[in-house]
């Protein structure tokens, strides 16, 4: 049986089992949420939620809703080891209350500094979990002290665990799609070397970019954690590809490039199917995946492929999982080539911004260096360096 038929074995396999799904926006099912809790507590200002990244254990921004006149805290992420307070309710499982926030001292964090700054008094932080894992925390926050008396606290629960399984459902499908395509691809990344970490740090790289760029563009921090999502499956179509092609040592002549260049289409062709058999059409943000799939190879003056896009008529999730994706290569070993030091593969993606690279994706990653040493360290291949 060939790849491309044991991966449809699956996806059919799969979808009989997953059925049809329709998953809406996070964000918008929380302002909704926040909108009918208002209309009961107005004092309740604030609804957020943060997710985990285990693998990095730091947390993360994800969405919001605000009152009118509080400034967003967006794209913010910190290490969960600097919160005593959310590791202890990761530990207990239990929810947290503090009726006086001006009683607590403020702590030296973009986070407690930016509640202090913005007035709120009072706070419930539940836990978000899925099974034994940590998912992430749900925030309710007021401008007034002693909100969340009992009572209060028991109806909020029930809202809680609402707004839990809303976020839990949309990343347990976006993660079964990502899941389905990413064990397809398997095949192939172990045959043209490009690893799991591989993916894990671009993955991080995209979603490090879409943090930094994306309020100018209008985007909140789902965005972000959608492209950390959905980036992984970029090159899902070089399953398509022949070892003659990925795994040849020296350049590709004109013939095996195009070949290569078609695991795009095959690529957008794969997601397509697994999309339409699991029902996913109307997932919220679906469309960046196959922005991703089809455009990551397309450059700023027009010399990518498949369709020779320029400037913002590629994508703007394209343009930053293609920066993250070029840095990670340069920094990769190959087939064709040992792996760059990262000086050199910051060099390089500097020297191609604004004419194939995005400048101000390249911009982002120069400027969080550290962010990115500390991705590369965490995910390490076997590589030697130049």
């Amino acid at each position: 049986m060939s790849v491309t038929d044991s991966w449809q074995e699956f996806a059919a396999s799969a979808a009989r089992q997953a059925g049809n799904l329709h998953v809406a926006s996070v964000s918008d099912k929380v302002r909704e949420l926040h909108q009918r809790i208002h209309e009961r507590y107005p004092a309740i200002a604030r609804i957020a939620v943060a997710l985990y990244d285990p693998e990095m254990r730091r947390l993360k921004t994800f969405v919001a809703s605000n009152d009118p006149g509080i400034s967003p805290l967006n794209g913010y992420e910190c290490p969960i080891d600097s919160v005593p307070s959310l590791l202890a309710i990761a530990e207990s499982g239990q929810a947290r209350v503090v009726n006086d926030l001006s009683k607590l001292p403020v702590s030296d964090t973009t986070h407690s500094r930016w509640l202090h700054h913005e007035g709120f008094l009072s706070s419930l932080t539940l836990p978000i979990r899925r099974s034994d894992q940590l998912l992430g925390f749900l925030f309710f926050d007021a401008r007034e002290r002693d909100v969340f008396t009992d009572p209060v606290v028991a109806d909020l629960l029930l809202y809680g665990h609402l707004i839990g399984m809303i976020v839990t459902q949309e990343l347990a499908t976006v993660q079964m799609l990502v899941g389905g395509l990413r064990l397809a691809s398997q095949f192939a990344h172990v045959r043209d070397l490009e690893t799991g970490a591989h993916l894990d740090r671009m993955a991080r790289y995209a979603r490090l970019i879409a943090r930094e760029i994306g309020p100018s563009h209008g985007k909140t921090d789902d965005y972000a954690e959608n492209i950390f999502l959905f980036s992984a499956l970029h090159d899902i179509g070089k399953v398509g590809v022949p070892d003659r092609i990925l795994l040849k040592p020296g350049k590709l002549d004109d013939a095996e490039r195009e070949e290569m260049r078609r695991h795009v289409i095959v690529g957008l062709q794969m997601a397509e199917r697994l999309i339409n058999d699991f029902g996913l059409a109307s997932l919220s943000n679906i469309d960046m995946l196959r922005n991703i799939v089809i455009a990551h190879h397309e450059r700023m003056d027009g010399s990518g492929y498949p369709h020779g896009l320029t400037g913002d008529a590629i994508p703007l999730e394209a343009r930053i999982v293609a920066t993250a994706d070029v840095f990670d290569a340069l920094a990769c070993a190959r087939s064709y080539k040992p792996a760059w030091t990262l000086e050199n593969a910051f060099q390089e993606i500097e020297r191609m911004s604004g004419t194939q690279l995005y400048a101000p994706a390249v911009q982002a990653l120069l400027d969080c260096r550290e962010e990115v040493e500390a991705i590369y360290q965490r995910f390490q291949d076997a590589i030697v360096t130049l």
